[in-house]
């Protein structure tokens, strides 16, 4: 097989989805991986649940920030896919996943001592800690499927990652109910069979998935000098660190914003929880559009080719329609939605306000799929500190700022607090519109 991949036809709406589907299903796979640890552990009681939601919560806020900092070795294969310089930007991203494996074990053996400072129950403590102190290992080899992922990315050939999320998501499923409840007379490990589970699962998906690189010759690390991997590696912080503080400081306002509608009122937050579950399917699928399209405009832009804008356009068309198709079944099945995230003992009151926030929330959809797509276009076109600068601003100062405003000041209360928060998505829609649209001008 040839070392150099052959020229890739013109970018199409299909081209991009084929390329962006496999994507999807590997942040998909999170989604539903998490969701099958909570519905095994929660077998074992409440205690149990809780422990598992928040250790599961904090540490995968590290391995979301690990994400969008190596999403920047997507950029620099594409700008020129040799095998030697591919390898070399790997190698630079492996060594990138050791501070972030730290700083999750870090925050792990951190967490358990704030809860127990803070008075929680003892018994959810050492759930925590149980579960934790795995999982936050597992960090690793999921770290290391996303630096594969962007091989394959940048090279358009993501096929195989399709079939790798699928393995993962029904191996967990698998080894999570052996490990956690045991098999025959062995009682399982409890909640740390669930972190053990998701450590092996994604450990071995990983060595397929190298395999499956190596094998198809996309990458080469023998003879590489370590000033060239050094080099890979100050460029991917470089442009990775303001990728990085960028989706920490979007984490930390979602956070916030379920924080403050729970002050003003459960049912509101009840609420929140359930929009911001749905939001996580959008995010999945503009969050894979957006990285396929990075991909594009860098190898485009590295080959000079004054097509930039039109796939901006592009990348934002298809990224639209599919955020109004899911807007649009959240709302038509609004209710269906509701009943299959709460239960049969929820009051009137609260089923109604999910509803008719859900049907509320849901066109605004669109502008949060155009602002993920705009900041990893802007990627692509190596420039992540302004489109960090200006989402900050209109997450902070129009979003939350401007909720607090409305809750105060004009004394709407939670309701306040999400309408903040929606204009806040719709300002950074705009604003990075106008800057990747200016940026690909400029460069093409």
């Amino acid at each position: 097989m040839s070392n150099t991949r052959n020229p890739a036809p013109a970018t199409t709406p299909l081209s991009l989805v084929r390329t962006a589907l496999p994507i999807g299903a590997f942040y998909l796979t999170e989604i539903l991986v998490g969701l099958t640890d909570l519905a095994v552990v929660g077998a074992l009681g409440t205690t149990e649940l809780a422990a598992v939601g928040l250790g599961k919560t904090i540490l995968l806020s590290v391995m979301v920030i690990g994400f969008a900092v190596l999403s920047i070795g997507t950029v620099l294969m594409a700008e020129k896919p040799d095998p030697a310089r591919c390898g070399a930007v790997v190698l630079a991203s492996v060594a990138l996943i050791i501070p972030f494996v730290t700083a999750a074990i870090i925050v792990a053996l951190a967490s358990g001592a704030v809860l127990t400072a803070s008075g929680y129950d003892p018994d959810l403590i050492g759930a925590f800690d149980r579960y934790a102190s795995i999982f936050a290992w597992a960090i690793a080899p999921a770290l290391l499927l996303a630096v594969l992922k962007n091989v394959l990315n940048a090279m358009e050939m993501t096929a195989a990652i399709t079939w790798i999320s699928i393995g993962i998501v029904l191996g967990n499923l698998g080894a999570s109910i052996a490990l956690v409840h045991g098999i025959g007379a062995w009682q399982g490990f409890g909640v740390a069979g669930a972190a053990w589970a998701t450590l092996g699962v994604n450990a071995c998906a990983a060595s397929v998935l190298l395999g499956v690189v190596l094998r198809s010759h996309l990458v080469r690390v023998r003879r590489l000098r370590r000033h060239v991997i050094a080099r890979f590696t100050a460029d991917i912080f470089r442009l990775g660190w303001a990728a990085g503080a960028q989706q920490a400081l979007e984490s930390v306002l979602f956070i916030v914003v379920l924080y403050l509608l729970g002050v003003y009122s459960t049912v509101w937050l009840a609420a929140g929880t359930l929009v911001f579950a749905v939001m996580e399917l959008n995010y999945a699928a503009s969050g894979a559009l957006g990285e396929a399209l990075a991909a594009r405009i860098a190898a485009n832009r590295a080959k000079g080719r004054a097509i930039l804008t039109r796939l901006l356009r592009l990348g934002a068309t298809v990224a639209g329609a599919v955020a109004a198709c899911l807007a649009l079944i959240a709302g038509v099945f609004a209710e269906a939605t509701v009943t299959l995230f709460s239960n049969s003992d929820i009051s009137t009151e609260a089923r109604f306000l999910m509803i008719n926030l859900l049907r509320w929330t849901a066109p605004f959809f669109v502008f949060d799929a155009s602002q993920i797509v705009y900041i990893h276009a802007l990627r692509g076109l190596r420039q992540t500190v302004m489109p960090m600068l200006l989402s900050t601003s209109c997450y902070w100062v129009v979003g939350l700022g401007g909720g607090l405003f409305l809750a105060e000041a004009a004394s709407f209360g939670a309701p306040g607090v999400w309408i903040g928060f929606c204009l806040g998505l719709t300002c950074a829609a705009i604003l990075l519109a106008t800057l990747a649209f200016r940026a690909a001008r400029h460069t093409g």
